[in-house]
C-alpha cells in the first residue's frame, strides 16, 4: 500500500476508535492484540505497555480484523467513517485463478440458484400458483419436476392477496399440510422501510433461504412509477445486496409486456436494468389465455438456458411438467467430463493435481499442466457439483495442495462428502 494513503489515514485514529466504540481516553486506549492498556502518542500512533505491539490506525484495524489486508483495512476504515474509498482493490489474474471458493449451490436444480431472480408472465397466467407451489416444495425439500431442491424455510410476501385468499390457495397447493413457510400480505415500499423489514426478519429467522416477493411492482417506490434504467438497476442492486449478505434466493414476481418478442426475456416489463442486474430469470407464457399449457423459459448466470413445457392441473393447482421445449444443452466440458468418468469408477479419491493429471492424461492431452487443471477445477467447482455430480474440495498437504473428489451419485454420497470435508477442513 502506498505510504501516502497510509499517511492520509493516520490522523483518523481517535475517530476510528470512537466509531468502533472502543474505550479511549485522551492518552490511552485498549490494545487490539492483548486487550491491555495502550498509549496514544502525539503522532497518532499507539503502543501497548504489555505486549509492545504498536502502529497506526491501519495496524490497529488489521490486528482487530486479522482477515483483512492493508487495502481491505483502508476500505473498512473509510466506510466506517463515511469517507470516500480511494483504493482500487485488485487481484492479479493467476492469483485469482488459484483462489478457491465454495460452490454457490442451487435452490432448485437447473432453475434457480442463489441471488435475485425474476419470474415474469402475463397477468392472471398462473404465476402466483407456481411460486406458492415452489415455496411449498422448497420448504419440504421435495423435488420440483424431478429436479432436486435445497430445503430451507421460506418467506412469501404476497402483496396482491388477503390472508383469507392465501389460506384457500395454500390449502389447495399443499393438501392441508404446509412446510416451514412464513407469509406476509403487506409491507413497506423499498427506500421507505422494506429493506429494514426484510433484513430484520432474516436476522430473526436464520434458516430462511428463499424469499418470494409477489409482486415487484408492489414494493417499488412511488417515484419509480416512471421506468428508467437507473431506477430499475438501483432496485435490483438493493435486493441483490440483501440476497448476497444473507446467502439466500429472492424471487421477484413480475409482469411481461403485451408486445410479443422472439426472445422471451425481452418481454420482461421495465428496462434492461432489471434483467441486467438479476442472477437469472424465468418467463411463463401461454399460447392463449384459455390454454392450460405454457412454456417456462429459464436463463441464469450459473446455469444453461432451458425451456420447459408445462400444463396447469386444475385438481392439484400445480403446474405439471410435460417435456423440455428444446433439447437440453449437449455440449460438455472435456475436463469436467474426464473427472466425472474417472470418479464414477472409484467413487472417491484424493491426491495432488499432478497425480490427477497423470490419471486423466489420455483425456486431457499432453499440453495440460497441473496448475492449469487445478485452476479449472477451482473455477468450476459449482458446475462440477451441479451438472456432473462430483463434489470437489481441497486441503493443504505437507508440500502440495491435496484435491479431494467424491461421487455424489453413489449410494453413500453423503458419507463420501462428510469424509472429504473432514479431511479438507473448514
Amino acid at each position: 500500500m502506498r505510504e501516502k494513503a497510509r499517511q492520509h489515514l493516520r490522523p483518523l485514529l481517535k475517530q476510528y476508535l470512537e466509531a468502533e466504540d472502543i474505550e479511549t481516553s485522551a492518552f490511552a486506549t485498549q490494545c487490539p492484540c492483548c486487550g491491555n492498556r495502550a498509549l496514544l502518542n502525539a503522532d497518532n500512533t499507539w503502543r501497548c505497555f504489555n505486549c509492545e505491539a504498536s502502529g497506526d490506525v491501519l495496524d490497529y484495524d488489521m490486528r482487530l480484523n486479522p482477515e483483512l489486508n492493508e487495502l481491505e483495512s483502508a476500505k473498512h476504515i473509510r466506510q466506517l467513517l463515511g469517507l470516500k474509498v480511494l483504493e482500487l482493490n485488485t487481484v492479479e489474474g493467476n492469483a485469482l485463478m488459484d483462489m478457491e471458493f465454495k460452490p454457490t449451490g442451487f435452490l432448485i436444480e437447473k432453475l434457480i440458484g442463489k441471488g435475485v431472480y425474476i419470474l415474469a408472465g402475463a397477468s392472471k397466467i398462473g404465476k402466483s400458483w407456481l411460486v406458492l407451489w415452489l415455496a411449498d416444495c422448497v420448504s419440504k425439500g421435495v423435488p420440483v419436476w424431478d429436479l432436486k431442491t435445497s430445503r430451507c424455510e421460506v418467506l412469501y410476501v404476497s402483496l396482491e392477496d388477503t390472508q383469507q385468499r392465501i389460506q384457500q390457495r395454500l390449502n389447495d397447493v399443499t393438501g392441508g399440510e404446509a412446510g416451514p413457510l412464513y407469509i406476509a400480505t403487506e409491507s413497506a415500499l423499498l427506500s421507505s422501510g422494506f429493506e429494514d423489514q426484510l433484513t430484520g426478519f432474516l436476522d430473526e429467522h436464520p434458516h430462511v433461504g428463499f424469499v418470494i416477493i409477489d409482486t415487484l411492482q408492489r414494493i417499488r417506490p412511488a417515484k419509480a412509477e416512471k421506468y428508467s434504467y437507473a431506477g430499475d438497476y438501483e432496485i435490483m442492486t438493493t435486493l441483490k445486496n440483501i440476497a448476497d449478505e444473507f446467502n439466500i434466493t429472492i424471487l421477484l414476481v413480475h409482469h411481461t409486456r403485451k408486445e410479443e418478442s422472439s426472445d422471451a426475456f425481452n418481454m420482461i416489463s421495465g428496462t434492461t436494468g432489471l434483467l441486467g442486474c438479476a442472477d437469472g430469470a424465468l418467463v411463463l407464457q401461454k399460447p392463449s389465455r384459455l390454454s392450460p399449457e405454457a412454456t417456462l423459459d429459464v436463463t441464469g448466470r450459473e446455469m444453461a438456458d432451458i425451456q420447459l413445457k408445462l400444463r396447469f392441473n386444475d385438481q392439484t393447482r400445480h403446474w405439471d411438467f410435460i417435456e423440455y421445449g428444446r433439447d437440453e444443452p449437449s455440449q460438455r466440458d472435456k475436463v469436467l467430463e474426464a473427472v466425472r468418468m474417472f470418479i464414477s469408477d472409484c467413487h472417491e479419491w484424493h491426491g495432488t493435481a499432478t497425480e490427477l493429471l497423470e490419471i486423466l492424461r489420455d483425456s486431457l492431452g499432453p499440453d495440460t499442466k497441473p496448475n492449469t487443471l487445478s485452476r479449472r477445477l477451482n473455477a468450476s467447482a459449482s458446475k462440477l457439483e451441479q451438472d456432473y455430480g462430483v463434489n470437489y474440495r481441497t486441503s493443504r498437504g505437507h508440500k502440495d495442495k491435496i484435491i479431494h473428489l467424491a461421487d455424489l451419485t453413489c449410494v453413500d454420497a453423503s458419507d463420501c462428502v462428510d469424509v472429504l470435508e473432514a479431511a479438507s477442513g473448514p
